[in-house]
């Protein structure tokens, strides 16, 4: 139990209370979007119609790689990249460091997408990775839905400014809420009581508050965490340690050799050195990296997955020239560091990707529970509320975000499937999210009574989401059969997710409960669920 004094709990709430007023929409945003991306790599398998194959690197490599090598500048060589998208093709990127036209660091090179198994050349582009990464028409979707919450769709670096911001902010409400619940254990079994619709809405803002605040805590600091060191850390670091040289900075960061060695050297076998790696960490490799390909101080650098029980993925290192195994190495510098450790710890921690599909389905839940929360205890402080029309803009604008988002995010699948066709998908997946979200705030000026527009919400949002699988089967394929056989289960996994989501909340809105209102009268009002 904690013990607060009157004074202190009295500033305590105004912390907890304008923390969340103050951008709580905004945050409902980028927790509700988190809470999707950490099945982005899912979704865009699924939306793929599954992936071409699960472990496109145990193919023979080093052939390929070698004819591709030959078809491009030789400046190229600098850095080849391979890995796998999320259709399960192969990608190879091999290009040098350059600097872009609005004067940043950047990579510039020719990008291969090759079929996984027989590594025939699907397409081939050319120019600024920021650029070239962008035009993968099967990848619109998870890679919309991964900006739109780590950048809010802004331009850089000010989306992650916000992103930033919107963490202290949840930091500062899960910070007060944890010295605020008296009774934090109690709390986390504590029914909501049945007598009047105020007090069981409170105590079922309680109830998912506890059970949501470590969460909250890890969510926001680890969001945090990342938003500034990308926007604020590394470029201050460039300034004060490098004066300024961000390629100097890239180049410590990446661990380029400190011993350079220009002269040409033929590169060794790289199936053999994939081998070598994967017997050493037990599990099979996801992706490469060649550096200097072709001279003497050749690297090649083997990624794995966290193995299982373990929070960090592994990189090994091989010496390109003889192949010789040089051993593991830090994903930031040369040597093991405690900034190399926290790093490595930050993402699987925000995106709960380090125990696999539990973690991710434990993580999906706990950031639906906080959206519960954010909604809900910005309509129990609007209800206190009632009588000031000030106060009662917001609280009409909390049911149009509340819904209108999700109807924008399924807007965007919508979007995606139905231009497949006409190859875009690039164009038309943010532009559907746009509507969709910009019908939900028409429907919100247009009708007045609450009920009537929540359950108009909870219809539209339940048809689109069961509106999407069957698009996917249409407009993509495989069917059902198909994909269990090819070892794609969860796409069909997902099919039935949002078939019994869409049915679930159709219902849902035909027995709408009636919750406490922002504004009067009670008993037309209801919160978003």
């Amino acid at each position: 139990m904690i013990r607060l004094s009157q004074a202190r709990t009295k500033r305590l709430l105004a912390i907890h209370g304008w923390s969340g007023v103050i951008l709580g929409l905004l945050l409902y945003v980028v927790v509700l979007t988190g809470a999707v991306v950490v099945f982005a790599h899912d979704i865009g398998a699924w939306s793929a119609g599954g992936a071409k194959s699960h472990a496109p690197l145990s193919e023979p490599l080093d052939g390929t790689l070698r004819s591709l090598a030959s078809q491009v500048p030789h400046a190229y060589l600098d850095d080849v990249g391979v890995f796998a998208n999320a259709a399960g093709h192969l990608v190879v990127f091999l290009h040098t460091h350059a600097v872009n036209d609005a004067g940043d660091p950047d990579d510039k090179g020719v990008l291969f997408e090759l079929h996984p198994k027989t590594h025939a050349v699907l397409q081939r582009r050319e120019g600024f990775g920021s650029e070239i990464f962008g035009q993968d028409p099967w990848g619109a979707l998870d890679e919309f839905l991964v900006d739109l919450h780590v950048n809010l769709y802004l331009p850089q670096p000010w989306g992650l400014y916000a992103t930033g911001v919107l963490g202290l902010l949840l930091m500062s409400s899960a910070i007060s809420g944890i010295l605020l619940h008296r009774h934090l254990i109690k709390d986390l079994f504590v029914a909501p009581r049945p007598s009047g619709a105020l007090l069981n809405a409170r105590d079922r803002h309680n109830l998912a508050g506890s059970w949501a605040l470590p969460f909250a805590l890890v969510l926001a600091f680890t969001g945090a965490f990342l938003s500034f060191a990308i926007s604020l850390g590394f470029p201050a670091i460039g300034q004060v340690a490098f004066g300024g040289d961000q390629m100097a900075l890239i180049e410590k960061v990446v661990g380029v050799p400190e011993a350079e060695d220009p002269t040409p050297t033929p590169l060794a076998d790289l199936d053999a050195m994939l081998a070598a790696s994967a017997a050493a960490v037990g599990s099979a490799p996801d992706s490469l990296t060649v550096q200097r390909w072709g001279r003497a101080d050749a690297r090649v650098l083997v990624n794995h997955p966290p193995a299982a029980g373990d929070l960090s993925a592994e990189q090994q290192v091989f010496a390109g020239a003889s192949g010789e195994h040089l051993g593991s190495k830090p994903f930031i510098g040369t040597q093991p560091s405690a900034g190399s450790a926290i790093m490595l710890l930050m993402f699987p921690l925000h995106f709960g990707s380090f125990a696999g599909l539990l973690s991710r389905a434990v993580w999906l839940a706990l950031g639906l529970a906080l959206c519960y929360v954010v909604l809900t205890g910005l309509l129990l402080w609007l209800r206190r509320r009632a009588e000031d029309p000030l106060w009662q803009r917001l609280a009409r604008a909390v049911p149009v975000v509340g819904y209108g988002l999700p109807i924008g995010l399924v807007g965007s699948g919508v979007a995606f499937f139905l231009t497949v066709p006409a190859e875009g998908t690039l164009f038309w997946t943010p532009v559907g999210f746009v509507i969709g979200a910009c019908l939900a705030v028409a429907a919100g000026l247009s009708v007045r009574q609450y009920q009537p527009l929540a359950k108009l919400y909870r219809s539209v949002l339940g048809v689109g989401l069961f509106a999407l699988p069957l698009l996917r089967l249409v407009m993509v394929g495989p069917g059902w059969g198909e994909l269990l056989a090819t070892g794609n289960g969860a796409v069909v996994a997902f099919d039935l997710v949002l078939l019994a989501s869409g049915l679930g909340i159709v219902r849902a809105g035909i027995k709408a409960r009636h919750l406490p209102a922002a504004t009067p009268p009670p008993q037309e009002q209801v919160a978003p669920e």
